[in-house]
């Protein structure tokens, strides 16, 4: 399913696009576009579906890495949030390392040439990790390249959103993460706020990111307005001095909200952009079907 975003600032409170239709196997998010469309998803490992249209129908071919990651860190054989990207003749794919609510991660990269199931190479580690000892959590990883610098924006509550340089597309810069959101309100570890995502448009940078609690909807529900939900800030360097519609600062608990429940779509998250070919820009993103129940495993891609 796909919501289309005309213009990427707007953001229209109860008149939101629902999401479009999609067949075959749509439970997750994170499709990619090379004549055919890939999606890559978290769930016991990275599954790997393909289908010939952004509809469907869409068909599980398999593990990105079958047998988990090198790295030597909990969770390396049930690996999440992968982000994939291509560059120079391959493509890069960014996963996480952790456990559920653990500040205790890692990020790590694989490469393969045709993003088929099975064909990714683990580089392991990109040095971006985090403890208790830092102000972020190193998961949730997506790449960008801004005036030929490449970046991995990165985080999860604590801290929230932060921003690292990369050397070569598998190493990050030592010492160049810095934080570009964040929203001070709460305790530490429960700002909310995760799921980086970042697009140049007409010569702006915007920054989407998911807000509120992602999960457990079944067993503990949150108050209505305090489940996920999709906001966005912008700004003209993209390293920096991100800014929602009112002018607030990112860093600030700025954020203009995108997308938020509405009808029978609860809870839309774990957003991305794409452009694609034949509709241009597309929000896609996760969310809990209410006329099937409010459970975490129906979530879609939109």
């Amino acid at each position: 399913m796909f919501a289309y975003i005309p213009f990427l600032f707007l953001a229209v409170v109860n008149a939101y696009s629902d999401p479009g239709p999609c067949t075959g196997n749509c439970w997750t998010h994170d499709p990619v576009s090379d004549g055919k469309y890939f999606r890559f998803a978290t769930g016991g490992g990275i599954h790997v579906s393909s289908a010939d249209a952004l509809e469907g129908p869409w068909t599980e071919t398999g593990f990105a890495l079958p047998s988990g990651s090198k790295i030597n860190h909990p969770g390396n054989d049930n690996l999440w949030a992968p982000d994939v990207h291509y560059n120079k003749g391959q493509y890069y794919m960014y996963y996480s390392v952790s456990t559920l609510g653990s500040q205790d991660s890692v990020i790590g990269v694989a490469t393969s040439r045709d993003m088929e199931a099975g064909s990714w190479n683990d580089h392991g580690s990109t040095g971006l990790s985090s403890t208790s000892a830092t102000p972020w959590n190193a998961i949730d990883a997506n790449w960008i390249e801004i005036n030929g610098t490449q970046y991995i924006n990165f985080g999860s509550y604590w801290q929230n959103l932060f921003q690292a340089g990369e050397q070569n597309g598998l190493k990050v810069k030592v010492g160049s993460a810095h934080n570009i959101a964040y929203n001070s309100t709460g305790p530490s570890n429960e700002h909310r706020m995760e799921a980086s995502f970042m697009v140049e448009h007409d010569g702006w940078y915007y920054l989407f990111f998911s807000v509120g609690l992602a999960d457990h909807y079944d067993t503990r529900p949150p108050a209505p307005g305090e489940e996920y939900h999709i906001d966005v800030c912008r700004s003209n360097s993209g390293t920096g001095g991100f800014v929602d519609r009112t002018g607030r600062s990112c860093t600030d608990g700025g954020g203009t909200v995108v997308l938020q429940s509405h009808g029978n779509v609860y809870a839309p998250g774990g957003q991305g952009v794409m452009n694609d070919s034949t509709r241009g820009l597309v929000l896609y993103y996760q969310w809990v079907n209410k006329t099937i129940g409010v459970t975490t495993d129906k979530f879609q891609f939109g």
